[in-house]
């Protein structure tokens, strides 16, 4: 069955013990990961029992149907049902899954996938995400701005940290997109904050202020402000430290994104910075200032133009032999210099 976005929260808390195959997918391994482990507890009293839990690797079952059905088919020792966990699937395993879906077995088991992004004619998605009722796919697409808020919230309220708006609305910022990367990075800002009963933006540049995306932030401001140097010194950062060029072209579109619909609020009407307040999720407040003045060099004409070079430098930077890293330095310096 494929699973709606409002029935994937729904799902995870309760998972029905009516379905034998749960797919979980997505580009964002660590979220992926996050799901898997939390799942896992859901259906077994102890994840970390070895004769209730039975763990394979895509790569260990292939196209044998005859291995995974044979783990899903064996009794838990001890009573109970039995848990087979699939990680790092791959389409290969699509066989074996389909051979189980064709006639399970009637022992109490399930069988956990935990597999990479998979396109729309993925074989283990047609299986998982068809019309059987046994089986189902749950994407793992990294959260929108609203959602990571959320999320960063919920996790230092768990902690018993208050954390007030522009606290947040920072850590939204600059945390990795990864989940598991963010939470480490959230687990290193609660302990550091431990027995304060708080989060301040001191804390967090203490702790994790060049965590993730921080940096590319950093360049993304200063080529859109126009500083030249200053995004020479931290392109020259970024790409020695192995940055991917895909992550600072995105970056940069993301940015330009948002100043295109500010600008497209002042064609209606409204001042630079209403137009910066009409924003969602709200502009970081030590960015207000920076990006109001960044409005009146960004005209809609030169926003567009720079968002087709930058889809065009992505595009390019995914071919074979396109010299990535020489061809994004010049795209960001041109946009500092000229706009």
């Amino acid at each position: 069955m494929k699973l709606s976005f409002s029935q994937i929260a729904g799902f995870l808390q309760a998972p029905p013990p009516s379905v034998r195959v749960i797919l979980v997918y997505g580009p964002d391994a660590g979220l992926v990961s996050e799901r898997g482990e939390n799942l896992a507890a859901k259906l077994v009293k102890d994840k970390t029992d070895p004769f209730a839990v039975s763990l394979l690797t895509g790569g260990q079952v292939g196209g044998d149907g005859s291995l995974l059905y044979d783990e899903a088919a064996s009794m838990a020792l001890g009573g109970g049902r039995r848990l087979i966990r699939l990680q790092r699937a791959n389409e290969s395993n699509a066989a074996a899954l389909a051979l189980f879906l064709k006639d399970p077995p009637a022992v109490d088991s399930v069988i956990l996938i935990e597999a990479g992004d998979l396109d729309k004619r993925s074989k283990l998605r047609a299986l998982c995400e068809g019309a059987s009722p046994l089986a189902a796919g749950i994407p793992s697409y990294q959260e929108d701005a609203v959602a990571r808020a959320r999320t960063i919230a919920a996790a230092l309220e768990a902690e018993k940290l208050d954390a007030p708006r522009d606290v947040i609305q920072l850590l939204a910022a600059i945390l990795p997109p990864d989940r598991l990367a963010m939470r480490s990075e959230l687990d290193k800002l609660a302990l550091y904050a431990r027995g304060t009963g708080k989060v301040t933006v001191e804390d967090v540049t203490a702790v994790i202020a060049n965590a993730g995306g921080a940096e590319i932030d950093d360049l993304v401001q200063a080529a859109a402000s126009g500083d030249v140097r200053r995004a020479a010194t931290l392109l020259d950062h970024l790409l020695a430290e192995t940055t991917s060029p895909v992550a600072l072209l995105r970056g940069m579109q993301r940015h330009l994104m948002r100043l295109q619909l500010a600008r497209a609020y002042m064609a209606g009407g409204a001042s630079a910075g209403e137009a910066i307040k009409k924003l969602t999720p709200p502009v970081f407040w030590k960015l207000v200032d920076p990006m109001t003045r960044q409005l009146s060099r960004w005209t809609l004409e030169k926003i567009e133009a720079r968002l087709l070079h930058l889809a065009e430098a992505e595009a390019a930077c995914k071919r074979t032999g396109t010299p990535d890293v020489a061809l994004v330095s010049h795209l960001f310096l041109s946009i500092a210099a000229k706009g």
